[in-house]
C-alpha cells in the first residue's frame, strides 16, 4: 500500500478545515449581474481627472433620495408613496437646503471612488428636494452650471413625471434640454432613473420615462444607471427588498440599499472614465 505524501496530506488538512469556514462566509448582498447597473460609455472628461492627487468635483441634483435612507423614506415623499405608505393627496415640492447624509449612494459612490483611486479627492454637491419635476431640477441644475464648473453631474428624475403623469414627450425634452447643459458646461452626465417599487410598478406607467431615460442616454457623454433593475434583481432574489422588510429593519435595509447602489455607481463610472 502507498504511503500518502507530505503534500497531500497537507491540502487533505486545508480542504477539511478551510471548507466549512468557506461554507459560513456571508453572501455578498450587493451581488448583481455585471452589466445590469448600466453600459460604460466613453466619459472622457470624468477619465481626464480620475487619477491620484487630481480633484474630481461632482454635482448630484435629484430627489429626497440623493440624501440619503432618512430622507428617502420620511413622510411626504413621492418614494414613501411608492411604497404604500402615503394618500395619493397631492404633495408639495420642497427644496433641501442641508448637506446630504454620508450614507446617501452618491456619497457612497465618492467613497468608492477614493478607495479605487488613492489620494484622489472628490468633491460632492448635492441639490435638489423633495417631488421635484424635472423641469424643476433642470432650473437648479442650470444655476449650479452657471456658478461652478463641475466634471460630472448626477441627475436621478423620473419618478414624480410617472406618479403626476407627465407628457413624456415634455419629460424627454427637459433631459435632452439638460444634457445640452451640461456637455457645454465641459462635464459628463450620468443619469440615474428610479426606484423599483411594486406599488409603483402597479398603480404608474414607469415605461415611457424609462424610455425617454434610455434615449438621452444614447448621446455622447451621457451614461443611465439602471437602479430600477437593479433594485427588481435584489428584490427578486431576496437581497435587498424595502416593501417586504418589517419597519424595524427597514432602516438598516435602506442603508444597505444606498451602500450597494454606491457600490455599483462607482464601478459603472470607473469602467466609464477608462474607455
Amino acid at each position: 500500500m502507498s504511503v500518502p505524501s507530505v503534500a497531500s496530506v497537507l491540502v487533505s488538512v486545508f480542504v477539511l478545515c478551510a471548507g466549512p469556514a468557506m461554507a459560513l462566509a456571508p453572501p455578498d448582498v450587493c451581488q448583481a449581474a455585471d452589466d445590469l447597473a448600466g453600459m460604460a460609455i466613453p466619459m472622457p472628461k470624468v477619465g481626464a481627472v480620475l487619477r491620484p492627487d487630481a480633484v474630481l468635483d461632482i454635482l448630484a441634483v435629484g430627489s429626497a433620495t440623493m440624501f440619503g435612507p432618512e430622507a428617502s423614506v420620511s413622510p411626504g415623499t413621492i418614494t414613501s408613496q411608492a411604497f404604500g405608505e402615503s394618500s395619493k393627496a397631492p404633495v408639495p415640492a420642497k427644496l433641501f437646503n442641508g448637506p446630504a447624509s454620508e450614507r446617501a449612494f452618491p456619497l457612497q459612490m465618492a467613497k468608492e471612488l477614493k478607495r479605487s483611486v488613492p489620494g484622489l479627492d472628490v468633491r460632492m454637491t448635492v441639490r435638489g428636494g423633495r417631488n421635484l419635476l424635472a423641469t424643476d431640477m433642470l432650473d437648479l441644475l442650470r444655476s449650479e452650471l452657471a456658478s461652478h464648473h463641475y466634471d460630472l453631474v448626477l441627475w436621478q428624475t423620473g419618478t414624480v413625471e410617472a406618479v403626476r403623469n407627465i407628457p413624456p414627450g415634455e419629460f424627454s425634452q427637459t433631459l435632452s434640454d439638460g444634457a445640452e447643459a451640461v456637455a457645454a458646461a465641459g462635464a459628463n452626465l450620468a443619469l440615474v432613473d428610479p426606484q423599483f417599487s411594486r406599488f409603483l410598478q402597479t398603480s404608474s406607467n414607469l415605461e415611457p420615462y424609462e424610455q425617454a431615460l434610455q434615449q438621452v442616454a444614447a448621446t455622447p457623454g451621457v451614461m443611465l444607471f439602471r437602479r430600477y433593475d437593479l433594485m427588481h434583481s435584489w428584490a427578486n432574489e431576496g437581497q435587498i427588498d424595502l416593501e417586504r422588510t418589517p419597519r424595524s429593519d427597514r432602516q438598516k435595509v435602506i442603508e444597505t440599499l444606498h451602500a450597494c447602489l454606491g457600490k455599483h455607481l462607482a464601478r459603472l463610472i470607473l469602467d466609464s472614465a477608462r474607455l
